[in-house]
C-alpha cells in the first residue's frame, strides 16, 4: 500500500526577506518610543531629584529661620564658630536629605577638634610681592603676587575633610540625563559630585564678598517664592572641574562667575564645548532644562526663553514680572 510522502517546503529566500525587513520595519517603530520613555524617566528622575533639595531647603528654613549659608557655617558666612559644620549649601542640607549619619560625624569632629577645616603644623614663611592687574567684563582685578606661604608640616583633616565624606555618593544630587558625565560614574566622582546648582541671585540676597553672603530668609525673596529659581539643572563636569555640593565655591555655582561677579547670563546648550563658561547652567534633557523655584515646585524652561524673562527669574527681588515665554 502506497502512503503519501510526507513533505514541507522550506522558506523561501524572498520569504526570509520580507520577514526581515518587516521586524526591521517594527524595530525602527519601537525604538524611539522606547527613547522616549526613558527621556521621560530620566526627566521625572531629576526633577524628582531637585523637588527634594526643595523640600530640604524648606525643612531647614522650618527649623533655623532662614536658609542654608550659600558657603559658610550655619546661621551666619565665612568659616565663623570652628565647632560648627563648614562648606557648601549642600553640608547643612545632610539631616534633611537622609544623610543624618553623615553630617552627624562632621558635627563630633568639629565639636571635639573645634577645627572645621584642615589643620596645618608649620607654615612656610609668606613674602610679599608686587601686584598684576587682569581686566574681565568691564572690571578690573588686583592679584598679589607674593610668594611662599604654603604648608611645609602636616595636614589633620577636619569637619567635611574627614575620612569618608569626601567620598561619600549621594545619588539624588546625580541626574542621569547630563552628557558630559563619565560612563563609570560623575567626573569628579566625589565631594558631592552634583547636577544641581544653586542660582548665586537667590542665596546671596545680601552680599558681602562674592560667594561669603549672609543666609536668606523667605520673606527676603520679595517677588515670590513662585518666581524665583532656587536651583538649576548643570553639567557634573566643566572644563575638567567637577561641580561639587560639599564645597561649592564660585565655581560650583550659576549666577556668579569665576571673578565672583553676579550674573543672569543664559545657560549653554552644548556638552562638547572644550572650554565652558563656569558660572553657566546647562542641561541634558531635550528641549530645556529643570529648575527648582523657591516654593520647592520644579519645571522645565524651554531653551527658547528670552533673557529678560530668564534673569527676572534668577532675580528675586527685581520687581520684574516674568514674561509670558515662562
Amino acid at each position: 500500500m502506497n502512503r503519501p510522502s510526507s513533505s514541507r517546503s522550506a522558506f523561501t529566500l524572498i520569504e526570509l526577506l520580507v520577514v526581515i525587513a518587516i521586524i526591521a520595519v517594527l524595530i525602527g517603530m519601537l525604538l524611539p518610543a522606547v527613547q522616549s520613555v526613558r527621556e521621560s524617566a530620566a526627566k521625572a528622575a531629576c526633577q524628582n531629584n531637585l523637588h527634594q533639595l526643595g523640600v530640604a531647603v524648606h525643612n531647614y528654613h522650618s527649623q533655623i529661620g532662614k536658609m542654608p549659608p550659600y558657603f559658610g557655617v550655619p546661621g551666619a558666612y565665612y568659616a565663623g564658630d570652628g565647632s560648627l559644620p563648614y562648606g557648601g549649601w549642600m553640608v547643612h542640607l545632610l539631616p534633611y536629605m537622609e544623610q543624618k549619619p553623615v553630617y552627624d560625624r562632621i558635627l563630633r569632629d568639629t565639636e571635639s577638634s573645634g577645627m572645621n577645616q584642615p589643620y596645618c603644623s608649620a607654615w612656610a614663611p609668606y613674602t610679599p610681592g608686587g601686584s598684576q592687574t587682569d581686566q574681565y567684563n568691564g572690571h578690573t582685578y588686583t592679584y598679589n603676587t607674593g610668594t611662599g606661604g604654603g604648608c611645609i608640616g602636616t595636614y589633620t583633616n577636619h569637619g567635611i575633610w574627614i575620612d569618608g565624606v569626601p567620598q561619600a555618593t549621594y545619588k539624588n544630587l546625580q541626574c542621569g540625563a547630563d552628557p558630559s558625565s563619565d560612563p563609570n560614574g560623575l567626573v569628579y566622582g566625589y565631594w558631592g559630585a552634583t547636577n544641581y546648582l544653586a542660582n548665586y541671585n537667590c542665596w546671596a540676597i545680601q552680599r558681602y564678598n562674592g560667594f561669603w553672603a549672609q543666609p536668606v530668609r523667605f520673606e527676603e525673596i520679595t517677588d515670590g517664592l513662585s518666581q524665583s529659581v532656587l536651583f538649576g539643572e548643570g553639567y557634573a563636569n566643566c572644563d575638567g572641574v567637577g561641580r561639587i555640593a560639599l564645597y561649592s565655591w564660585f565655581y560650583h555655582s550659576f549666577g556668579l562667575d569665576w571673578y565672583q561677579q553676579p550674573n543672569t547670563l543664559m545657560f549653554q546648550l552644548n556638552p562638547q564645548r572644550a572650554a565652558c563658561d563656569n558660572w553657566r547652567s546647562q542641561s541634558g534633557h531635550k528641549g530645556g532644562m529643570n529648575v527648582c523655584l523657591a516654593d520647592d515646585s520644579v519645571r522645565m524652561v524651554n531653551l527658547s526663553i528670552t533673557q529678560s524673562t530668564w534673569s527676572a527669574a534668577l532675580l528675586p527681588q527685581d520687581n520684574v514680572p516674568l514674561g509670558s515665554d515662562w
